[in-house]
């Protein structure tokens, strides 16, 4: 037997049912009242207004079946949000909740320091990565005379939080906010399959503007043009291009996806995250 509040749902549901109808007969009888006179007679057994022994057996059954199932999901679904609200702690949320406020009242400020902040800590990632693989290979050497330089460059990290500030948050804003509202295919596949065709074609042209950004705020060219003229030619841009074509597709297809239209941006940022620090090695070595 059924205890708690589920049980007292199921017997007044039970209860419900077995009671006759006392609706007047002179009270116009609503719209559908007949199909469902017509399906409660069908319930009724042979007797006086009672239910037959099959419909008494397998209704109920299947109407306290069915509270017993939404029930255990509502619990556990309570039981995991407070454990992960007991996990998490609260500042998160409250910065969660002050950042999607920021985002949709000033998204493009939002957006524009999200990518700086991210494409400079990105960079720190990665030097700090590559100082850990020089001392493991200074180890594996037996140690060398050389004096070991500063793993920490400032003007490297400089360099990437302004791209991102001036030329890649601006950017990510405008296309994808643009994308979103241009390219709309009926059906799901053709239309994410085409944004990504779309961000590798126009993201060609920014990699080569970010690596002529990088030689000449880095001071390895005169002008802007030398700038310009040395990225075409690079013989790293192809290799950073293929990795662009391969890890970013993986990311747009959560992109265009899953990942609501107003934190495309900001999803994008998080995975430039890593993306930022392999293009930093990239025009280092």
């Amino acid at each position: 037997m059924l205890r708690g509040r589920t049980g007292r749902v199921a017997r007044k549901v039970e209860r419900c049912m077995r009671q006759p109808s006392t609706r007047s007969t002179l009270q116009r009888p609503p719209i559908g009242a007949p199909a469902r006179r017509k399906t409660i007679s069908a319930w009724r057994g042979r007797g006086e207004g009672s239910y037959g022994a099959g419909a008494a057996s397998e209704i109920p059954h299947e109407i306290t079946r069915a509270l017993q199932l939404a029930s255990a999901a509502a619990a556990t679904s309570i039981m995991v949000a407070q454990r992960a609200k007991g996990i998490v702690p609260k500042s998160f949320w409250r910065f969660a909740e002050s950042y999607a406020r920021s985002n949709s009242e000033r998204p493009l400020m939002t957006r524009v320091l999200t990518t700086a902040f991210l494409a400079g800590t990105g960079d720190v990632f990665a030097q700090f990565m590559a100082r850990d693989r020089d001392l493991r290979s200074r180890g594996a050497d037996g140690g060398s005379s050389e004096q070991p330089k500063p793993w920490y460059n400032p003007r490297r990290t400089l360099v990437m939080s302004s791209w991102g500030l001036v030329a890649s948050g601006p950017f990510n804003h405008f296309w994808y906010m643009w994308l979103d509202r241009a390219v709309s295919l009926p059906r799901l596949v053709h239309s994410v399959g085409l944004k990504i065709c779309l961000d590798h074609v126009v993201y060609f042209p920014v990699l080569v503007c970010y690596f002529a950004w990088t030689d000449y705020f880095r001071g390895r060219a005169d002008t802007v043009a030398d700038a310009l003229a040395g990225a075409a030619a690079s013989d790293k841009l192809m290799p950073v291009m293929r990795a662009n074509v391969v890890s970013w597709t993986a990311v747009h297809v959560l992109t265009f996806t899953i990942v609501p239209a107003q934190y495309h941006v900001l999803w994008v940022s998080m995975a430039s995250f890593f993306w930022s620090g392999y293009c930093s090695s990239a025009t280092e070595s």
